[in-house]
């Protein structure tokens, strides 16, 4: 999963640094502890992003169903703190190689490979208060979508890949 803020480049532009740093504090407590509650782990902050992973490096039997639930808490989550800001959020399920990735003495636990690389790429694409759910995340979840939700799939051009990258994008009905 990956959450980032939109239009945090223009509004960096009429904040001062402490607002900003502030505002991303509240966003950043309020989702860590959803994504805690959830068993996700933070994989990191990303300036105005969040990168979390499900089903690593602990198995989780319903990650996909867990992520997406998580995902909508975090974005009714934001309505109710009335940030000045919005986020998008890019999930996407599948192989990817997990461990510590860095050089010399600097490492960090990470997920890395193309499924990773989508979520982050579907999340760039998400607009304010959106999601945006790989195929092998939301395909098979329609029907479980907790009430008030709905989904419709999209066929997406995502930098860096030469096709069509099928997600869904998921609605508050």
């Amino acid at each position: 999963m990956f959450a980032d803020v939109r239009g945090f480049t223009h509004l960096s532009e009429h904040a001062s640094p402490t607002q900003l740093r502030e505002s991303l504090n509240v966003l950043f407590s309020a989702a860590s502890e959803l994504l805690v509650q959830n068993e996700a782990l933070i994989d990191k902050f990303l300036g105005d992003a969040i990168m979390a992973l499900f089903n690593a490096p602990i198995p989780q039997p319903k990650h996909r169903q867990v992520a997406l639930k998580t995902a909508i808490a975090l974005q009714e989550k934001m309505i109710e703190l009335n940030l000045p800001f919005s986020i998008g959020i890019g999930l996407n399920s599948g192989a990817a190689v997990t461990g510590n990735v860095g050089g010399g003495e600097v490492t960090d636990y990470t997920a890395i490979g193309d499924t990773v690389n989508v979520a982050s790429r579907l999340s760039g694409l998400a607009g304010k208060g959106e999601i945006l759910a790989g195929i092998s995340t939301c395909g098979g979840l329609p029907p479980s979508l907790p009430s008030g939700y709905g989904c419709e799939r999209v066929d997406l051009q995502v930098k860096g890949k030469e096709h069509l990258v099928a997600a869904y994008r998921v609605y508050k009905s």
